[in-house]
């Protein structure tokens, strides 16, 4: 393989994966001079302090791989998750052609009635949709958006069997199983001839597809220096995606040619799967020490590293592998349970994880109804995902320039603005003004959409900061299950029978979980990613709101 010698600026130390009990790390993103002294309150020269993977992580030529492996993976997991705001998509309305007359809606005229005209249903359509194919009109438009719901419990079930498995086999190994399947159904689903098998398919597809989302996650940020963490979340995110796949539907106008050319649009993911390796954070902590030592040092090698670095890193290994025979002495296999033997992590797990199930209500809900507002389609579509990139990008760069500006300021800002886009959607349907207010509606919708980005980017990169590295995928596939079980339940909020009481309910849950998330959850930005368990938590210690994250770093296994 070939390798690359570009010089590349040494990334600033790292806290150690295990340290004192009485040390006290420097501020955020505070980067240790070049020649240490030492002092009477700093005996140990810096240079002499242990380091971590973190130390040795760059936004180099390695990272890059990673990120455009990412890409494409989020690419075609991302447009099969939206695929049905498209192939789901009810026509905008239903002529009746009989003879010698036109009904111009035929949805708008009573069920009971509609057995009276003899005529012939010619719906209007932005995208050859399910529904149209398979005449599913009016009412029965609920039938096809009952596949959200078959989809999102199959991402549910595979965000946790291959979160579990990506922990015990590899995360390399799980993308890789998971993205090739996925696109092998993916071509079978653009092939059914009826909603029945298209919702078998979907269901199994959805089980392998939720496997790559929760996986790539993790994969990616074990790779990415942890200054960099919130920017990369917000430029390899949803939101650039969201306005790929609304041009690939726009080109592709049909739900069948639709799904072959998100296939086609990720394929280029396969090449970079030989270009990349395992985790070294996940071989390091399953005791793959060999394996993660040839691993960095071709990381090493393809960044351009100066060899006095390289035997930094070698000492590093040696270390680390002295840590993991230690912890083999009373050794534990790690499972979900371990998510709850400590209560302040307990308590963050059940916060964060009913937190992105109330966000992902949110979210899918007022996605999956996008062609109810005014406008087009696709262009509500494409001020969706530019207003959620834009946010992205402020906020990455706001994150990276200013050091106050952590996740739960971020988490406040986004999920307040969601639920006062929430409240005008419901004052405006409790007063009947729906209809003379289109373009509020629409604002707020897609202001509310947006701003949901934030709140799942905060949420997701807090919990990857916050859990153990033995525990992370269990505890991201624990989060991604109640985000599932969120979408599950969000067409059947908007099947309330009065319609301001989804939006007055959801802005009710929006407002808890901001106020929860803000009281009890601790900052991490700018800290070490924690490697293993903490201790359990002694009498008169402070409370979780109070708990710095690098307490976490004094990891031990219990």
């Amino acid at each position: 393989m070939s390798t690359h010698n570009t010089p590349s600026s040494s990334s600033s130390s790292s806290q150690p994966l295990l340290l004192p009990s009485n040390y006290d790390p420097p501020p955020v993103y505070e980067i240790p001079s070049e020649d240490p002294v030492s002092t009477p309150e700093s005996p140990v020269k810096q240079e002499e302090e242990k380091k971590n993977v973190d130390s040795f992580l760059r936004l180099s030529w390695y990272c890059a791989r990673i990120l455009l492996l990412s890409e494409f993976i989020l690419l075609g997991s991302a447009g099969n998750m939206v695929y049905l705001v498209y192939a789901g998509a009810a026509p905008k309305s239903v002529p009746c052609v009989g003879d010698g007359f036109t009904i111009p809606d035929i949805c708008k005229i009573p069920k009971e009635d509609r057995s009276n005209f003899t005529c012939t249903y010619q719906p209007e359509y932005e995208f050859y949709s399910l529904n149209v194919e398979f005449k599913y009109f009016c009412e029965e438009t609920s039938t096809v958006k009952m596949t959200v719901s078959f989809q999102m419990a199959g991402i549910l079930f595979g965000a946790l069997f291959w979160g579990f498995f990506a922990d015990a086999k590899g995360r390399r190994l799980a993308l890789m199983i998971t993205f090739s399947v996925t696109i092998v159904l993916s071509i079978l689903n653009a092939m059914v001839t009826s909603l029945i098998m298209f919702n078998v398919v979907r269901t199994i597809h959805a089980f392998f597809n939720g496997g790559a989302l929760i996986v790539y996650g993790v994969y990616k940020m074990e790779h990415v220096p942890r200054q960099h963490r919130f920017l990369i979340s917000s430029l390899i995110a949803w939101a650039p995606n969201y306005i790929l796949i609304t041009i690939l539907a726009w080109l592709s106008r049909d739900w069948r040619t639709y799904q072959l050319v998100i296939v086609a649009a990720s394929l280029p993911a396969f090449p970079f799967f030989y270009f990349t390796y395992e985790s070294p954070r996940w071989l390091i902590q399953r005791g793959k020490i060999q394996e993660a030592r040839i691993v960095l040092e071709r990381m090493q090698e393809i960044d351009g590293v100066s060899e006095a670095k390289r035997e930094d890193m070698q000492k590093m290994i040696d270390e680390e592998h002295e840590k993991f025979l230690a912890r083999e002495r009373k050794a534990k296999n790690y499972n979900i349970t371990h998510l709850f033997r400590h209560a302040d992590m307990a308590l963050a797990t059940m916060i964060l994880s009913i937190g992105v199930m109330i966000t992902s209500m949110i979210g899918y809900g007022l996605m999956f109804n996008l062609e109810t507002l005014s406008g087009s389609l696709y262009l509500n579509s494409i001020y969706l995902g530019l207003m959620r990139w834009a946010l992205n990008i402020t906020t990455g760069i706001v994150d990276f320039k200013v050091k106050w500006a952590g996740r739960k300021l971020f988490h406040t800002i986004g999920q307040g603005i969601v639920a006062i886009g929430l409240f005008m959607l419901g004052w405006t349907h409790l007063n009947g003004k729906e209809h003379g207010m289109e373009e509020v509606v629409r604002i707020s919708t897609l202001f509310s959409a947006a701003f949901v980005s934030q709140t799942f980017i905060s949420k997701g990169m807090l919990a990857m900061e916050y859990f153990p590295t033995v525990v992370r995928n269990s505890a991201m596939s624990f989060k991604t299950t109640f985000s599932r079980l969120g979408a599950v339940i969000a067409p059947q909020i908007f099947l309330l029978p009065l319609p301001w009481m989804p939006y007055a309910f959801l802005c009710i849950l929006a407002l808890i979980d901001t106020a929860a998330f803000l009281i009890f959850i601790p900052e991490t930005k700018g800290k070490p990613l924690p490697e293993t368990m903490p201790e359990k938590k002694k009498k008169g210690t402070n409370n979780l709101a109070n708990l710095p994250i690098q307490s976490q770093n004094q990891f031990q296994k219990a």
